[in-house]
């Protein structure tokens, strides 16, 4: 071969050699593209959010579905989405069907009319299609490592401490002689159903508490900036506190406490776990901005977790009154289902929870005092309670 082929020939290796690199490197960047393409087509494919669910292929999918579609539309729509009744609306629709019964209703009507008073929430479109989602397997448990047995120490009995002196039994805190606040309990000429929920008695009407609070929303406007929330224990009234144009500002309105103790400040009310309504004092939020707004898997719904920094009126209190204030938790904010009280929270209606927690979220509201007595009485209003039921007993009989 001469010198002239020898580089033609050089030249045609070259040029095979380089196409087969090309080859090579190539395919990465063919998966890749077949990645992308995949990731947006599944995008595609994803049902629109006014339509009907599709069924996914496999968990895998679903997973996938269900994180793009909270991502996208979660914070619009995680305030609606309760699928179930609440352990307590569960409670209270078996006690429908006894107290029903009692009034000679039979078995089958008793626990029809329960069914149709005491529901859940309806869904937005949104919520429906998280619903129709496929439920996942969970994981399986991860396996521990062996741990090897501790080296073996000798015991040594510890000297016995010295007794202390026995302390006279506290007054137990009872609530027996306390009755429901008149402006709670039924109106006159309003057909009710006494209930018991946990060794308490309840009326219901329809299904739904006495004198429930309509839902109100008031917005609060932009220019006012960030506030702190200000609440009545007496009234039930949600308010703006600031120093601009806004100040007591009614905002919404709550439920606090249940039974006798519902909005009741009394101090045998306040030092009662899971009955008496928010103590008086200032609350803060959680430190973390991004966890302000959780599950509470306990009442199936979101929640905003409040702490209580500062106990006011402690001369209101007797010693174990105030110490038992003081070991009061699981005080949240959250929203009030058909039939439900609240226990020691803030229970709003629909559209009050879905706004106030919109101003928790974007840390427009700080953190909140609770009052006894209304700070700002020149701008409050009367609780525009619901006194009107179309509850008649005489439906028990049709």
């Amino acid at each position: 071969m001469d010198r002239a082929g020898a580089v033609t020939q050089r030249r045609e290796n070259c040029f095979v050699e380089r196409r087969r690199r090309n080859q090579v490197t190539d395919k990465p960047k063919i998966a890749l593209s077949r990645t992308i393409l995949l990731a947006v087509a599944s995008l595609l494919l994803l049902p629109s959010y006014s339509g009907e669910a599709q069924q996914p292929a496999n968990p895998a999918e679903a997973a996938g579905q269900i994180a793009d579609f909270f991502g996208k539309v979660g914070d619009q729509i995680y305030e609606n989405c309760i699928f179930e009744l609440s352990d307590e609306q569960i409670e209270v629709q078996h006690a429908l069907v006894d107290a029903y019964i009692e009034h000679g209703a039979s078995g089958a009507a008793a626990r029809k009319l329960a069914a149709n008073q005491i529901q859940p929430p309806k869904l937005s479109v949104e919520c429906e299609q998280i619903r129709n989602m496929p439920r996942l397997a969970p994981p399986p448990p991860p396996t521990e490592a062996a741990t090897p047995p501790a080296a073996w120490e000798p015991k040594i009995a510890a000297a016995p401490k010295p007794k202390a002196p026995p302390t006279p039994p506290a007054r137990a805190i009872s609530l027996a002689s306390k009755k429901v606040l008149p402006q709670w309990d039924c109106a006159e000429g309003v057909d009710y159903v006494t209930i018991q929920h946990k060794g308490y008695l309840r009326k219901l009407t329809g299904g739904e508490i006495c004198n429930p609070f309509q839902d109100v929303v008031h917005e609060v406007p932009a220019a006012v900036g960030n506030f702190r929330l200000g609440y009545t224990i007496k009234t039930g009234r949600l308010f703006v506190i600031t120093e601009g144009g806004a100040r007591g500002q009614t905002i919404a309105w709550a439920i606090s406490g249940r039974e006798v103790c519902r909005n009741n400040p009394d101090p045998d009310c306040l030092a009662t776990r899971a009955v008496g309504p928010l103590p008086p004092g200032e609350y803060a939020f959680s430190a973390n901005k991004d966890q302000r707004i959780t599950w509470g898997p306990t009442i199936k719904r979101y929640v905003v977790g409040i702490y209580l920094k500062k106990l006011w009126g402690k001369e209101r209190f007797t010693p174990q009154q105030t110490a038992a204030i003081l070991a009061r938790g699981n005080i949240a904010i959250h929203e009030r289902l058909k039939g439900e009280m609240s226990e020691a929270c803030l229970g709003l209606e629909p559209n009050g929870w879905a706004y106030v927690a919109s101003l928790i979220k974007n840390a427009r509201a700080t953190g909140l005092n609770v009052y006894i007595d209304e700070p700002y009485p020149q701008v409050a209003e009367n609780p525009p309670v619901v006194v009107a039921s179309s509850f008649s007993l005489t439906s028990l009989f049709k």
